[in-house]
């Protein structure tokens, strides 16, 4: 089994949405392990979403992800990272198969319901906003 990570974004988190999403994972095959809340500050916000620094998106992007508390899930799965991304769908909503979480909760591309790691690399640095060892600037 590997683990990944994924994100209840502010929006769905507001809409009472965190329930559905976290038992459409559990039936989807994923085993959950960890779970915490949290409001990311906009310097955390800008080290979880380093590899998108400078993208034009990238302003928007931080400014939603700070309006409210978000929910870290730690999961288990066989290839963990990839069955996690193929079930919550493509980052746009309007392009995510239907029924997928996405598909199914997302607005938008900016105000996507969930964030998921995706890349092994990925799983630490995003995780540990949510469960500790947390990067608190750019410069480590």
């Amino acid at each position: 089994m590997d683990r990944t990570f994924l994100m209840v974004k502010p929006r769905a988190v507001r809409d009472g949405l965190t329930g559905e999403i976290l038992a459409a994972l559990e039936q989807g095959g994923f085993r959950i392990v960890g779970l915490a809340s949290r409001k990311l500050s906009v310097e955390e916000a800008h080290v979880f979403y380093d590899v998108h620094v400078g993208k034009p998106f990238f302003g928007a992007l931080v400014e939603f992800v700070t309006s409210g508390m978000t929910v870290g899930v730690m999961l288990e799965a066989p290839d963990a990272v990839m069955a996690l991304r193929a079930f919550i769908g493509a980052t746009d909503p309007a392009k995510a198969k239907p029924g997928s979480i996405r598909g199914k909760y997302g607005k938008s591309m900016t105000e996507n319901a969930v964030h998921a790691s995706d890349a092994p690399a990925r799983v630490k640095h995003e995780s540990a906003f949510h469960f500790g060892d947390c990067p608190r600037t750019l410069a480590g």
